[in-house]
């Protein structure tokens, strides 16, 4: 019979529960209670995403925590491995495991850096080994193991490397999550081990112009579980007033806090529908040289009359801030690898 002890990992801003995210501890019961083994237990783990207005700082670490944004990722897992005999402790090793992931942008390969911390020996804890096994959950993502072998818990640090790199068709996205399985051993116990798993990234290769003969963008990896805001409104001064009007009112989408973030509308035909539905280009402008702004985006899954209409609204704003608009969402897209569907927050 296998002991094991679980807890979920439930991704912060969407309450959604990461797809196999469970740490467990499973090993060999000994027999009648007398052979010698290597007993496991793992502290918990809170998922935290960083704050919206502070994805640009660097990711803390902290002990018991999953600490991501958009790019990267930081896990502290406490451990203690029990050393038993006839049933009874003989001794103790105590540390913490800390797995640094950094995604990129425009590439599909990636690293991370993992650390198993001093750890702290009590009794008969000397001479217990370490081992780590890393997989995916997606045929597309290959993890190749640099973390060292053979190497024991003790007054040293134990560092090392895991590259991955994934698989991607064009126009398409691959989800995925890393699984750490660790394996300890002493001479003479039957070991013991657990597993968990990172926070889920999504790599995607969606970023082509509108007849899919070029990229506008290479493909690329993100925590897409994070959900990111975009600024770049901020000082288009009349759209900025637009929307600062709309989210005071109605269920407030996109406003950070309300609950309701907006999503990528990748359609065109879609786009275009939701922007005549509010903004028709049949319509004349009160004077020369304004434009209809509409909010929520067009571009988005709220825009046109998706939402009620004490949720969205219009305004004139002068032309030149509507191109400048176009291009702002377009570069955020790119920035956070916005596909479609994908939430994010707007800030102004």
């Amino acid at each position: 019979m296998l002991r094991r002890r679980t807890y979920s990992i439930i991704s912060g801003a969407a309450a959604i529960a990461l797809a196999g995210g469970l740490v467990s501890v499973a090993q060999a019961a000994p027999a009648a209670g007398q052979e010698p083994v290597l007993r496991v237990t793992v502290g918990s783990v809170q998922p935290q995403a960083v704050p919206a207005e502070g994805a640009a700082a660097a990711v803390p670490c902290q002990r018991g925590k999953a600490i991501y944004n958009r790019y990267q990722s930081c896990i502290v897992v406490g451990a203690t491995v029990n050393v038993l005999r006839n049933g009874r402790p003989v001794g103790s090793a105590h540390f913490d495991i800390t797995h640094k992931m950094t995604l990129k942008q425009k590439s599909l390969k990636w690293s991370e850096s993992i650390k198993v911390g001093k750890a702290r020996l009590v009794g008969n804890a000397r001479g217990i080994t370490v081992g780590l096994k890393v997989t995916c959950n997606s045929s597309k993502c290959k993890p190749t193991n640099k973390f060292p072998r053979g190497r024991k818990l003790g007054g040293s640090e134990i560092s090392g490397k895991i590259n991955y790199q994934d698989k991607v068709a064009k126009l398409k996205k691959d989800s995925a999550s890393a699984k750490y399985i660790y394996t300890f051993t002493k001479p003479g116990y039957a070991p013991g081990g657990f597993n968990y798993r990172s926070v889920p990234f999504r790599c995607d290769d969606t970023f082509w112009n509108r007849d899919h003969s070029a990229r506008n963008m290479r493909p690329g990896c993100v925590f897409h579980t994070y959900i990111p805001v975009m600024t770049t409104m901020r000082d288009l001064t009349n759209i900025a007033k637009n929307i600062r009007g709309v989210q005071s009112r109605g269920k407030h989408y996109g406003r950070i806090g309300s609950g309701k973030p907006l999503h990528r509308e990748a359609d065109e035909r879609k786009i275009h529908n939701n922007r005549e539905k509010v903004c028709p280009s049949g319509q004349t402008p009160p004077e020369p040289g304004l434009s209809c702004d509409e909010y929520p985006f067009a571009s988005t899954r709220e825009g046109g009359h998706n939402v009620s209409a004490d949720s969205r609204g219009t305004a004139w704003v002068p032309l030149q801030e509507q191109r400048q608009q176009g291009g702002r969402i377009q570069t955020f897209h790119k920035k956070e690898r916005i596909v479609h569907r994908d939430a994010f927050w707007v800030s102004v």
